[in-house]
């Protein structure tokens, strides 16, 4: 084969490592922006933090919150707001959380908001921690007991833990113990509403786990007066007026002390933060879904570089996508049984696809991806995978092996004959010892070889010369007699 110019090539080596390199330096220039969530004024007045947080409480949202409340504190704030809106999380999260607020050094304002947000299961918790606590109208809070994250019946003794645990906030704070009690014991959920005598629709949502029945409705001064909240406020503004002048007890190295907040709207240093990019990234992933979904695709992108060598560029993606995907797995509750189950499946997939099998090792692997997606998640069903989409994984990762690679590979094989067919009486170095299979290297290129048994072990390095090739695409090759080849020379 001939061309009109000589361009030098990348090794696919060369390749891949441009392609890891190009990747570090995205991954470097994210961490440099991540810190990048804060906004604020150069107002003289009292500083006030507000901290914004959104879904799953995960390990991501307790470091940041720690970080915000330690600098805060540092940057001497008047008070810190966080505005919650979460449908619960994890307990070992949710503890960190509380162990924050509780032992903070600035005032910790939580609100409930805007209108339609949520505080269930551990957003309860958080609340309760706070030393102030709000509630935009038509928010709900409630359904604070705990789960197994294995999936069966929680013990009475850690029903009574988790009662014990709210109830003791709610001690601390002087709120209402009776709904503490009860959002554990009995699932109850308030709602917030703006007037009274409302009640709640049939076919209105409610978090997980809650009872129905066990639904009240409750105005602002039915909620004030039982304690369950400080006070109602539809917007952030309104939060911060209600604050000022309020009275709250800070925890400090010599006990308790009584701080009066300054909250001056008119001359507020207002300082918004919320995620920066790596850390919405990973709290992003740290949803069952997202984190499936990053984990199979992630494998289908190293398997297609596998059978298709290319620019590096399926194999670089899929290794960040399955390390995006494994990072939302280490904080999720998973069963790392059915983790090996799935990993086993799709090397079953790949191993009958390798062999142009298609048969046993298909259906094994097939139904090893799919036991083990349906038991990767345990928990609650906020922490699991929908059976539709484990379904449509499984259908795709049987079409992707046996439909789209089978015929990805034969017209490989179909291009890869012809230009081996031009390989035979040249020269090649062996790259592993034939034995009597292995590599060797020719025109530029790794082959699979086979050498005569009457060779023996051919080591590595040895110059081999090509004598055919048979039906799988692996060479025919034997050692050159050194001597008589010298003599063809001469």
């Amino acid at each position: 084969m001939s061309c009109a110019l000589a361009v030098p090539r990348a090794t696919p080596r060369a390749r891949r490592l441009t392609g890891v390199l190009l990747l570090a330096a995205a991954l470097s220039l994210l961490a440099g922006l991540a810190p990048a969530g804060a906004q604020d004024t150069n107002s003289d007045g009292p500083l006030i933090d507000v901290v914004e947080v959104e879904g799953v409480i995960d390990q991501t949202i307790a470091d940041y919150i720690s970080e915000r409340v330690a600098q805060a504190a540092d940057d001497g704030a008047q008070v810190l707001v966080l505005r919650i809106d979460t449908p619960g999380g994890l307990g070992v999260s949710m503890d960190a959380i509380v162990e924050t607020i509780t032992t903070s050094d600035v005032p910790v304002a939580v609100w409930v908001g805007p209108p339609g947000a949520q505080a269930a299961s551990a957003g309860v918790y958080i609340g309760y921690a706070a030393h102030l606590l709000a509630v935009a109208p038509g928010t709900i809070m409630g359904a604070a007991t705990p789960v197994d994250l294995g999936g069966g019946d929680l013990p009475e003794k850690a029903i009574t833990a988790a009662e014990a645990r709210l109830v003791g906030l709610a001690e601390l704070r002087g709120r209402d113990l009776d709904f503490a009690r009860a959002a554990v014991r009995d699932a109850a959920v308030v709602v917030a509403s703006p007037g009274g005598g409302a009640s709640l629709p049939s076919d209105a949502p409610l978090p997980e786990g809650a009872d129905r029945d066990a639904v009240q409705v409750l105005d602002e001064a039915r909620l004030v007066d039982r304690g369950i909240v400080d006070f109602m406020a539809p917007s952030l503004p309104d939060v911060l007026r209600e604050l000022d002048g309020r009275e709250v007890m800070i925890a400090g190295p010599a006990g308790e002390a009584s701080r009066v907040l300054d909250v001056n709207t008119e001359t507020a240093n207002l300082r918004f933060h919320n995620l920066g990019i790596v850390r919405r990234v990973l709290h992003t992933v740290a949803n069952p879904t997202l984190a499936y979904l990053l984990l199979i695709a992630g494998a289908l992108c190293i398997f297609f570089e596998v059978f298709q060598p290319g620019f590096g560029v399926a194999g670089v993606t899929g290794l960040a996508m399955s390390a995006l995907g494994l990072y939302g797995l280490s904080v999720l509750p998973v069963s790392w049984l059915a983790f090996g189950l799935i990993v086993l499946g799709l090397v079953l997939l790949a191993a009958d696809l390798a062999v142009s099998g298609l048969g046993a090792l298909t259906a094994g692997g097939t139904l090893g991806l799919a036991v083990g997606s349906f038991l990767l998640f345990t928990g609650p069903d906020l922490l699991r995978v929908s059976p539709w989409v484990i379904a449509l994984v499984v259908i795709f990762n049987v079409v992707f092996f046996v439909a789209v690679m089978t015929t990805v590979l034969r017209a490989q094989g179909n291009q890869a004959l012809s230009g081996a067919e031009s390989l035979v009486g040249r020269t090649a170095i062996v790259r592993s010892m034939l034995n009597p299979e292995g590599h060797v290297f020719v025109e530029g290129a790794l082959w699979r070889a086979r050498a005569p048994e009457s060779a023996g072990k051919v080591k590595s390095g040895t110059v081999v010369r090509v004598i055919g090739l048979d039906d799988r695409l692996t060479l025919e090759v034997e050692p050159i007699d050194e001597h008589s080849e010298e003599q063809q020379k001469v």
